[in-house]
């Protein structure tokens, strides 16, 4: 029968749910709500004049792809940056890179070649390519990125290279999106998820002013702080690190500017390979995250037991608290309260990021998300030492 009385153990359960709950809101969601709210885009624009602007060398790492190749030249040499290079490193043989560079000879201005040298196998090809691209620049500002993106604006330079307008600047992180129109089922969408939740994460630590990561794709920093930090020394043993073991080297918050303009976020396009794109990025970064800053993974781990520990607190309530329907009331209330603060502010992410908003997929894609990293860190164990470049 129905009961007014509600016992101490209901009052304490209802009391660690509302504690739950803020903790998911005021803990967990924190770094993501500092995205969705961003707004600095083209940070610094106006202070300086053009012509005190400083030099950018775009870096673009291609493969043997001419029609890839000609779309991204096209692309690049479309930009109202002021005073920008491209250098194109080819990591592909000899008789190629001398069929492109004869191609495109007077077709450009500022359009240089080079190449990756043939037999350079134990060695992490992308900051390889990188190395060898900025020891041939001329720029005061390296911008990193691949042949196979699709720029959204001509103003994606621009918007990259504002925030060094102040002189203060050393770093300017940018985002990619991986294009995954090519691929369907579930599968597609919870992808596309998981990259939403760990791009939130490093983009809204560097907005708090503590940076530990970027995106290779889509980077901009000084030339002289490469060079100042040895390059890529310290992970050079590794094949990957470029943008996050490095950038956590030399990114601090007074030098490091995020930019999440709509115009400066490029998209990486891998036809039916994306899958297989993201699990080894996916992969990789999971390898590297020990050597980086704890606090954003603690956070996100919280942030993954709070789904499950939320629902099960208010099941438990529930049951405490009967034959008195309050408690199951309030526990019903307060779960969807906190699964529609979630969908909310997940899909003011998405939108900030330029992905895909979801609705009802949110919460079980989020509660599924620590179960599918333990059993996806099971699947890529035994490739870890492919991590590292004496491994072939």
């Amino acid at each position: 029968m129905f009961s007014f009385e509600i016992s101490f153990v209901a009052w304490l359960l209802a009391g660690t749910l509302v504690i739950l709950i803020a903790a998911a809101y005021f803990y967990g969601l924190s770094p993501y709500l500092r995205v969705a709210s961003y707004d600095a885009g083209r940070d610094g624009q106006g202070k300086t004049p053009e012509d005190r602007m400083p030099k950018a060398t775009v870096i673009v790492h291609c493969q043997n792809d001419d029609e890839v190749l000609d779309d991204v030249l096209r692309q690049l040499f479309a930009q109202d940056y002021p005073d920008f290079e491209v250098v194109v490193v080819l990591d592909s043989n000899l008789e190629y890179a001398d069929i492109v560079t004869e191609r495109y000879a007077g077709v450009y201005k500022n359009l240089y070649f080079t190449f990756v040298q043939p037999g350079s196998h134990n060695l992490s090809r992308r900051k390889l390519a990188n190395t060898i691209g900025i020891k041939a620049a001329k720029g005061d500002v390296i911008v990193t990125t691949v042949a196979n993106i699709r720029i959204a604006s001509e103003r994606w330079l621009s918007d990259l290279m504002a925030p060094f307008r102040d002189g203060a600047t050393d770093v300017s992180l940018g985002l990619s999106r991986l294009d995954m129109r090519e691929l369907t089922g579930p599968r597609k969408w919870f992808r596309q998820f998981d990259d939403v939740l760990g791009d939130g994460l490093w983009l809204g630590y560097a907005i708090d002013g503590h940076p530990y990561r970027g995106d290779g794709y889509n980077l901009a920093f000084r030339r002289s702080v490469f060079f100042d930090h040895k390059g890529y020394a310290k992970s050079i043993n590794l094949h990957c690190g470029d943008d996050d073991l490095f950038i956590s080297e030399i990114a601090r918050g007074d030098n490091t500017r995020v930019v999440l303009s709509d115009e400066s976020i490029v998209t990486t396009e891998w036809g039916t390979a994306a899958n297989r794109v993201w699990a080894i990025r996916k992969a990789r970064y999971s390898f590297t995250e020990r050597w980086l800053p704890r606090a954003p993974f603690i956070r996100s781990a919280v942030l993954s037991a709070l789904q499950w520990a939320v629902p099960c607190c208010a099941v438990g309530l529930s049951f405490v608290g009967l034959p008195s329907l309050y408690p199951l009331i309030f526990a019903a209330l307060a779960v969807l309260a906190f699964w529609g603060m979630e969908i909310h502010h997940y899909r003011r992410l998405a939108h900030r990021l330029g992905a895909v908003r979801l609705w009802w997929a949110v919460v079980p894609f989020w509660m599924a998300r620590p179960v599918a990293n333990f059993f996806f860190d099971i699947e890529y164990r035994a490739n870890k030492k492919k991590n590292f470049t004496w491994q072939r």
